[in-house]
């Protein structure tokens, strides 16, 4: 259990980029990938289940949208996303076709949707093509979902779940075009490498750009250059929000051993949708607001150090200045209390965790309560089953001489305001 706090943080990056992570294959043949504008080759057959499609005539289906949605058992963004596009192809049925698209087989499909309750309970029940080479091969990708747009015989995007909307599906049909961010998995960064005056490049130098199309996500990276010597710090397509607190957590000292939620975030700017995507809006907001960096330098040091030296031009780019300071919030706080045996019902599915403040961590990523403030600092591992409420937690707690109350603590905040506002 030593690596829980590394699990948790890493599935918050997770989170804050919006996908999930599907099977990986290093071996993909890009000859046979097709990109936007590209007449689309459809498959001679394909396997389908569920649905009230039999048997797909692709060139009837050209004077309709197809969406093909590549998901996974596995994906919950997959499947919290299913019954919007189930409402979608009921609304717009003359218009739109839909079809989920799998690589497992029958068997796993049927068992996972006889007991999906999510699914059965909002009445999804849109075709799939399962056992899918053919498609996965055309449209190759490392995540999913992974959507794509066809119209007239053309690939018109390939792109985030969250795009399957209904003013973009109609825009595609009503007008025969549509634009929308490209989702490329293999796509890589470069800005330096952008410079048309080929005796710049592999010079040292920084460089801040807004969206790139078709560049994953990715958080700080440090990398050596094997052929230029040259050091690259990184990271593309990111909140600037979040840009700083990547940059923070590289700087020595001030690791945060919490969740970095919302409560912890303290915005004294002018408009805070530039520096967060509070209206959650995906893709199309990181489009429009979401920025990349990159530094190239010989100089050696240590990453704290280089990381001090990305927040200051940070900084000096975007006008603002960015602290660590405590602040009193609303918490659940884990304080001692008597050791009260446990009574309740067998402990069945329960997790094991090192310690309270391992506990605090994958409590925090539950967001089932407020930030956590442990008070306790326990060294006893401790084993938590699943809980309905903060009365089931405690009862388990109680075992380990902790109690969870709600209320108000001093808490580590990240700061950003602007200097000029």
């Amino acid at each position: 259990m030593k690596n829980l706090k590394l699990i948790a943080l890493h599935i918050c990056l997770l989170v804050v980029f919006g996908t999930l992570h599907a099977q990986t294959d290093p071996k993909v043949d890009f000859s046979k990938a097709l990109k936007v504008g590209d007449n689309f080759i459809p498959p001679s057959s394909v396997q389908l289940m569920r649905g009230q499609v039999k048997k797909i005539d692709w060139k009837a289906l050209e004077n309709k949208v197809v969406i093909l949605d590549f998901f996974d058992t596995f994906c919950g963004t997959c499947i919290q996303s299913m019954p919007e596009l189930q409402e979608l192809q009921h609304k717009l049925g003359d218009k739109l076709q839909v079809f989920n698209v799998a690589w497992q087989d029958k068997a796993t499909l049927d068992k996972f949707y006889a007991t999906n309750e999510f699914l059965k309970e909002k009445h999804v029940n849109l075709p799939v093509i399962y056992a899918d080479t053919y498609l996965k091969e055309r449209f190759p990708h490392q995540s999913a979902p992974h959507v794509i747009f066809l119209f007239k015989g053309k690939i018109h995007a390939i792109t985030g779940n969250r795009l399957v909307t209904e003013e973009n599906i109609l825009k595609l049909y009503n007008t025969g075009t549509v634009s929308v961010p490209l989702k490329d998995d293999f796509g890589k960064g470069d800005l330096a490498g952008q410079i048309d005056n080929a005796s710049q490049k592999n010079r040292e130098g920084v460089w801040i750009t807004g969206y790139q199309d078709g560049v994953p996500a990715e958080s700080m990276r440090i990398k050596k250059d094997s052929i230029s010597g040259l050091i690259k710090t990184s990271f593309y397509n990111v909140s600037i929000y979040d840009a700083i607190q990547f940059t923070w957590a590289k700087i020595r000292g001030t690791q945060a051993q919490y969740i970095p939620r919302a409560e912890r975030r303290i915005l004294k700017v002018k408009d805070p949708n530039r520096y967060v995507d509070l209206s959650n809006m995906g893709d199309m907001w990181y489009s429009e607001n979401a920025i990349c960096y990159e530094r190239l330098d010989k100089i050696e040091r240590p990453d704290s150090a280089r990381a001090r030296m990305v927040l200051n031009d940070l900084h000096n780019f975007f006008g603002i200045r960015s602290y660590k300071t405590m602040q009193e919030i609303d918490c659940l706080i884990f304080k001692p209390c008597p050791v009260k045996p446990y009574t309740g019902k067998t402990l069945e599915k329960a997790m094991n965790y090192a310690n309270s403040s391992v506990l605090a961590v994958m409590t925090d990523l539950g967001e089932q309560f407020p930030p956590v403030l442990d008070l306790v600092h326990s060294k006893e591992k401790i084993k938590i089953a699943p809980y309905a409420n903060l009365e089931e937690f405690n009862e388990q707690l109680a075992a380990y001489g902790i109690e969870a109350v709600l209320g108000r603590g001093m808490q580590e905040v990240l700061v950003v305001e602007e200097v000029n506002q």
